[in-house]
């Protein structure tokens, strides 16, 4: 803008000379309260490493590398410490061997008391059949003709059914003539005798064992020393 007046020419200079001025010291206030105040940044956070820490990690590596050169440098003790790790996994082992051997054992006694417990359920339902074979070899004796060789054929039937069970250990009970014992013998009556008191006088239905095991008690009758009639 041209100022045609002589003092107004000058004053209007000497206010553009003014505001350079100004404008120069505030570029200087910004460049010292900015670029000149920069804030430290700490290591850590800088990702650069701590001289201390490095130093211990120095350390710890020149530890280890002592132990190992101490090991190289002492076979004995080496030897020693390869015992003792020997030693320590030849218990585990053996231990473990132990558990796998019980283990053995136990299955083992499981599978046969499953086995028993499931052959002694079915010679239960098999004891009547012989219940039967006996009854008819019984009602067939002294017959001639055709009812004598029906008597031989159901012997041997009842024959070939004690072959098998004696097979899988089933063996019949003693009775008569043998003292009552209340594991093997039920008793279904007394009677007077000049037997022994608790004689078995007469089996009515015959007992069995499978193995040791009583399955079926006899059912019998026994000797009384004072009146007893059958119940």
């Amino acid at each position: 803008m041209k100022v045609m007046d002589g003092g107004g020419t000058t004053d209007a200079r000497l206010d553009l000379r003014e505001g350079e001025i100004l404008e120069r010291s505030e570029d200087s206030g910004k460049t010292e309260g900015g670029e000149g105040r920069r804030e430290e940044v700490p290591a850590e956070a800088s990702g650069q490493d701590v001289p201390g820490e490095i130093a211990g990690e120095d350390k710890e590596l020149a530890g280890t590398g002592e132990r190992e050169d101490e090991r190289r440098e002492d076979p004995a003790a080496c030897l020693e410490e390869l015992k003792k790790e020997h030693a320590e996994l030849t218990q585990r082992w053996l231990r473990l061997l132990a558990d796998f051997e019980n283990y053995r054992r136990r299955s083992r006694e499981e599978l046969q008391r499953a086995r028993g417990q499931a052959l002694e359920e079915f010679i239960l339902k098999i004891l009547p059949v012989v219940d039967n074979l006996e009854r008819a070899v019984a009602a067939a004796a002294g017959g001639s003709g055709d009812d004598a060789t029906l008597r031989t054929g159901v012997e041997m039937v009842y024959r070939q059914f004690m072959e098998v069970l004696a097979e899988e250990g089933v063996t019949p009970i003693a009775a008569v003539g043998e003292i009552f014992d209340p594991e093997k013998h039920e008793a279904f009556c007394r009677e007077e005798s000049e037997k022994p008191e608790n004689t078995i006088l007469e089996e009515f239905q015959k007992g069995y064992l499978f193995g040791e095991k009583t399955i079926r008690p006899s059912l019998v009758k026994v000797a009384a020393a004072r009146e007893a009639g059958c119940r």
